[in-house]
């Protein structure tokens, strides 16, 4: 290895370096007595202050007494109380910081006599108050309590002196070795300039390491492009304008344009149809600001005219303060996804028209049954004994209840198709209208339905208003059997989020049950407890998910249930 100084130069750098080392002794010795010191000076500060809290922990004890004296209302004592619990804590600070110093602990234990002579004055004061105001007058009025106050702001003045001189008596900083301590610094920055020099001759000697690490680096970068470039899925980025800036070459084959006739010159709407563009619209300004998407469906238009179905995944690279550079994308291509969404959809058309053929083969011979079982029990009612009565009747009950569950699944399964149609959303006509609709079928019951303050929401009028019915009436249901049905309905936000609810004084649930309760056919009561298909909640969770929310319940049994949803 080359040496790029003299002789002379290497033994000023070994003087320097026994220099640098008795400089660095001498510093740290002088900072230890810097630290000494000021662990002394927080010692005594710490000290000082919990003495202080003390002194306003009393304060705010005699506060409270005096308030609760004159008023009589307890809310006064609240001060008091909150003193007299941490009063404790403050002296047994105070003992473990001086346990150390025979002049302060018998101060600190005299203190604590007096702190608990006045607390136990006090207590005395506040118990004749409640018995009478003339008694407690009367005992303030001798003006103990005063003299107990200015006795404890003595001693614990008493004490703040005496830690202060024991503190200036301990201290070892002098103006010298404050001035001894300052030049070692100086010196110590002179030889870190002769330390400048050594690493001038360092960087040399590495000027070739670091050739070979830069030949290195390229070709790291030539197979991270590589990767880039070549990778399973798309890969871009688009600017503040929604330009594209980088693409990889795995996108760039798919749509088949080259790196030139797109970076720069096109952007990511260029490359949509209408609806994509609207999707874009929206979702591009709202990205800059949250910094992510997740998700979108996108059908990009090829330079050949064909269409390339996509997912689009991003987050946003921004600068220090914020400000949005770039996007960072992923384009999955969805072509097998798609065609396996429309042989769904081609199966669930046939499925709907299975399910509405059945349905009307099922409708048919209910009609039946249940027509013939009218006519029994309208013609030959009285011919018939008490077991064919009851017979008859139980037909024609669980024939309504069939023909209802049909309606039921025929609803639930028409939910899962329907397109959510967003549009604004007064909650609180909603609610009104479907609470006057159920009510009016029921007057006859004690009702107490009360209607809070109700957000406004977006979403699927319809859809929306299928869950309040369904709510409402369970929470009419299963409050039926009370001498009064006690109802809220209300809404609040959490955490950027509109949460409904609607609570009921019924019959409740078991909540070691609350994962049964929103699927199909579960129920959690009995049929001859209350009547109803199963379905009705199911409903409520599909058409909440449909909307991004979430549907949950607190109950207990007998003692009501509070449903809660969010949008």
């Amino acid at each position: 290895m080359k040496f790029y100084f003299n002789k002379r130069v290497l033994i000023g750098f070994t003087i320097t370096m026994l220099v640098l080392l008795v400089l660095g002794v001498y510093s740290y010795m002088s900072t230890q007595r810097l630290m000494d010191s000021a662990s002394l000076e927080s010692h005594a500060t710490r000290v000082v202050n919990t003495a202080e809290r003390v002194v306003k922990a009393m304060i705010d004890m005699e506060t409270g007494q005096r308030g609760y004296i004159l008023t009589g209302n307890e809310d006064f004592l609240e001060p008091y109380y909150d003193a007299s619990a941490n009063i404790g804590h403050y002296l047994d600070t105070l003992d473990s910081l001086t346990d150390k110093h025979s002049a302060q602990q018998p101060k600190i234990d005299s203190l604590r006599v007096m702190v608990d002579y006045q607390n136990h004055w006090i207590q005395n004061v506040v118990a004749l108050r409640k018995t009478g105001f003339a008694e407690a007058q009367a005992m303030v009025a001798t003006g103990q309590g005063k003299r107990n106050t200015d006795a404890i702001r003595k001693a614990i003045k008493n004490i703040q002196d005496t830690e202060m001189q024991l503190f200036r008596s301990r201290s070892t900083i002098t103006d010298s070795s404050v001035q001894q301590f300052q030049y070692s610094f100086v010196g110590l920055a002179g030889v870190m300039m002769i330390i400048v020099a050594y690493l001038f001759y360092t960087i040399n000697v590495t000027l070739g390491a670091r050739n070979n690490a830069e030949r290195e680096l390229v070709t790291s970068l030539k197979n991270t492009r590589d990767l880039y470039d070549h990778a399973p899925i798309g890969y871009h980025s688009l600017d503040a304008n929604g330009i594209f800036v980088e693409m990889n070459q795995t996108e760039l084959n798919w749509l088949g344009y080259s790196r030139e006739e797109v970076i720069g010159k096109i952007g990511f709407r260029d490359l949509l149809n209408d609806q994509g563009v609207k999707v874009f619209k929206e979702a591009f300004p709202e990205f800059m600001k949250t910094g992510f998407v997740s998700d979108l469906e996108f059908e990009l238009i090829r330079k050949d005219g064909s269409v390339l179905p996509v997912i689009l995944n991003s987050t946003a690279i921004r600068a220090e303060d914020g400000t949005y550079i770039k996007s960072r994308s992923t384009v999955t291509d969805n072509t097998d996804r798609k065609k396996s969404q429309d042989r769904i959809l081609d199966l669930n058309r046939e499925l709907e028209g299975f399910t509405y053929s059945v349905s009307h083969d099922l409708r048919a011979p209910l009609r039946s049954i249940i027509g013939y079982a009218t006519i029994l029990k309208e013609e030959y009612y009285d011919k018939m004994d008490d077991e064919a009565r009851r017979v008859t009747e139980v037909i024609i009950r669980n024939t309504v209840r069939m023909g209802q569950l049909i309606d039921d699944l025929l609803d639930f399964s028409r939910l899962g198709r329907k397109q959510v149609s967003i549009t604004p959303i007064n909650m609180r006509e909603v609610v009104e209208s479907i609470v006057r609709e159920q009510t009016e079928e029921i007057k006859d019951r004690k009702l107490a339905v009360k209607i809070l303050d109700l957000e406004p929401a977006k979403g699927d009028l319809a859809m929306i208003r299928q869950v309040w019915i369904n709510l409402i009436s369970n929470a009419l249901k299963y409050s039926s059997k009370k001498d009064v049905s006690e109802i809220e309905i209300g809404s609040y936000r959490k955490d950027g989020k509109k949460i409904y609810y609607i609570t009921d004084n019924g019959a409740g649930f078991d909540m070691k049950y609350a994962d049964k309760l929103f699927g199909v056919f579960q129920r959690l009561h009995k049929m001859n407890e209350f009547e109803g298909t199963g379905v009705g909640l199911a409903l409520v969770k599909t058409i909440v998910k449909r909307h991004g929310g979430e549907v949950w319940a607190e109950s207990k049994i007998d003692e009501g249930a509070k449903f809660y949803f969010s949008l």
